[in-house]
Formats: C-alpha cells, structure tokens, sequence
C-alpha cells in the first residue's frame, strides 16, 4: 500500500531533521551493538533521499511561479 502526502516545505524540513537525527542515532546504536541492524537504516537514508529530491524539486516550482508571476 502507498500512500501519498503532499507537505508544505515546513514540514518537509521538520522531516528531514527528524530522519536525520534517528539515524544518527541509529549510527551510533549499530556500532555499539551490530545485532540491531534490521535494515530500517537503510530505510531511513532512502527516505531521506526521496525528501531532499522532492525538496530540491520543491524549490523549481517555486521559482518559476516566482518567475512567472
């Protein structure tokens, strides 16, 4: 199932604020004790992929409305 939200770009920098602090958590955990690698790391560094290319693409639409507008 998927489900799609469109955020504002408030919510989408909380968001990735928010990725990026539970995984620099999780860096430090996994060092510490490699047994709690599920994989959801990895989860979380594709997801915040996916955020900063729909931030960046954000970012285009606003200029050119700016621009045409």
């Amino acid at each position: 199932m998927v489900v799609k939200t469109l955020l504002d770009s408030r919510e989408l920098a909380f968001l990735i604020r928010q990725i990026d602090e539970y995984i620099q958590v999780m860096e430090v955990l996994i060092r510490k004790t490699p047994a709690l690698d599920t994989g959801e790391l990895a989860l979380a560094r594709n997801l915040r992929k996916e955020l900063l290319v729909g931030k960046q693409a954000e970012r285009g639409r606003k200029s050119v409305t700016k621009e045409s507008g």
